[in-house]
């Protein structure tokens, strides 16, 4: 009798378990609860043609209180688009997936990425797809964007001509790029260059990178992911996605003006090694900007900047041993802190100027002259200035006039109208409104306004900073590359 209780009372439990695993079946089969999105459209920026794109992600939530079955998962367009799902780590083929449970208040992850097919025009082309969720009667979709654009990639390309390179496209350069000595490459208004991981600009002969006022018309050079970290960051924010620029000639000349460099290891790098020549640099109007190690190092260069922003670099934003360099209406505000790959300042000055190699054998001093007009050197540390004259000769002259130092008070009579920066002051837009990290304008009641030196700003060609806009619009110039403008605009006179 015992025995038979026992058989029935399994034979209970077993059709008992039957009979939910079957309910909860047909329940999340049958179900007409709908599924949520993370988003509703997912967009990729500008895909290089043949390149792919990194991977893109949303999510797909169950919010209901039964399991749901998805019957199916289709790529719209199949493989004709060049998108591919990849559904909770199933990488379909064919761009199709079936019969995906999502458990109660449970979710699921879906990956996209994108390859685009070289397309028979030059301007970004905008290409759409969806992806399509069937449960039951219920039919919803995430949609999908991307733009692709053709790009001409040099591979460890060395240039042997003069040569021009045009905005026709953009190019796309791997491991380096480089220019013969004796020969010059011209860069047009509007040019792109995107930099792979590590690769470089090295040139030894010389460069002319005459860009424009607009923003379509500034040459660009960065590297080349175009993604964003997060949906509010860029990944142009994050610093040493490439190498950078070489400047290699000794007897060269390179001229950048509205040129943007961002986002490297070095954005400028100088290594003449000789007190024979001096190569022959002029910035203007330019933006160089996140780099996680310098902006500009130079070795006895005979260098001319203005109206130029050296902003956000882990270690010096100049870096000038020899050399005579003229610097005026610039901006270095060095606030560097990549909070995203934990990356901090290394404790160097903003500003480095010095006559021989400190901690070397080498013996060589290279004489240094340096000028500063109407600049500001700022930035995170209490000292953002060093002068370093090793030799304590006439080898190591320097003036500043009308300038802002973040640097403890220096009694000289090479520093003429400063104004000596404290942690306290109110500068850019940036540090006082907390909102953009890389805007370094004025802000409305800087320290920087109405106190350049008139009679510099009045000279040809400071007249304008790096915006365009008229230093006298309010009868007094602002020191560094910007004019403080309202919020408003600038009224009409």
């Amino acid at each position: 009798m015992k025995q038979t209780y026992l058989i029935l009372l399994l034979f209970a439990c077993v059709f008992f378990l039957f009979a939910t695993s079957c309910s909860e079946s047909k329940i999340a089969y049958n179900t007409n609860g709908k599924l949520t999105f993370s988003t509703d459209t997912l967009s990729f920026d500008t895909v290089f043609t043949t390149i792919g794109s990194t991977t893109g992600s949303f999510m797909v939530y169950n919010h209901n209180s039964q399991p749901i079955t998805i019957q199916s998962i289709i790529l719209t367009n199949g493989s004709t688009s060049g998108f591919h799902i990849n559904v909770d780590g199933t990488n379909p083929t064919n761009n199709e997936v079936q019969n995906v449970e999502i458990r109660a208040h449970d979710s699921i992850y879906v990956f996209v990425a994108v390859t685009v097919n070289p397309l028979l025009q030059n301007n970004p082309v905008l290409i759409e797809d969806s992806i399509l969720f069937q449960t039951n009667s219920s039919r919803q979709a995430v949609k999908l964007q991307a733009y692709g654009q053709n790009v001409t990639i040099f591979r460890s390309k060395t240039i042997h001509n003069d040569t021009t390179l045009t905005n026709t496209r953009p190019y796309l350069i791997y491991n380096y790029l480089a220019l013969d000595s004796a020969k010059t490459l011209t860069l047009q208004p509007g040019t792109k260059l995107y930099f792979h991981q590590n690769s470089s600009l090295m040139l030894r002969g010389n460069l002319i990178a005459e860009g424009g006022q607009s923003t379509n018309q500034q040459i660009i050079m960065r590297g080349d992911r175009l993604d964003w970290l997060f949906p509010d960051v860029p990944y142009n924010y994050l610093s040493g996605q490439w190498g950078g620029i070489q400047f290699l000639g000794s007897q060269s000349s390179y001229s950048l003006n509205h040129v943007v460099i961002t986002s490297g290891k070095t954005a400028i790098d100088i290594p003449n090694g000789t007190t024979l020549h001096q190569p022959t640099v002029s910035i203007a109007n330019s933006r160089i900007q996140n780099f996680d190690s310098c902006g500009i190092t130079a070795v006895n260069a005979n260098l001319n900047m203005y109206n130029t922003e050296i902003s956000n670099c882990k270690s010096y934003c100049l870096f000038f041993l020899g050399g005579n360099y003229l610097l005026t209406h610039n901006t270095i505000a060095n606030y560097y802190n990549d909070v995203y790959t934990g990356k901090q300042r290394d404790g160097t000055s903003s500003v480095m100027l010095m006559n021989k190699q400190p901690l070397t054998s080498q013996s060589t001093i290279f004489p240094l002259v340096f000028t500063a007009n109407n600049c500001v050197i700022a930035g995170s540390l209490s000292n953002e200035l060093s002068l370093a004259d090793t030799v304590q000769t006439n080898a190591f002259q320097f003036h500043f006039d009308h300038c802002y130092l973040k640097s403890p008070s220096i009694n000289s009579t090479n520093m003429t109208n400063i104004i000596w920066g404290k942690p306290q002051d109110d500068l850019f837009v940036s540090t006082t409104m907390d909102k953009s990290y890389y805007n370094f304008q004025p802000d409305s009641l800087s320290v920087l306004r109405g106190k350049a030196n008139p009679n510099i700003s009045h000279t040809s060609p400071y007249q304008y900073d790096m915006n365009g806009i008229n230093r006298f619009w309010n009868n007094l110039p602002d020191i560094g590359a910007y004019e403080w403008i309202p919020k408003n605009g600038i009224p009409n006179p």
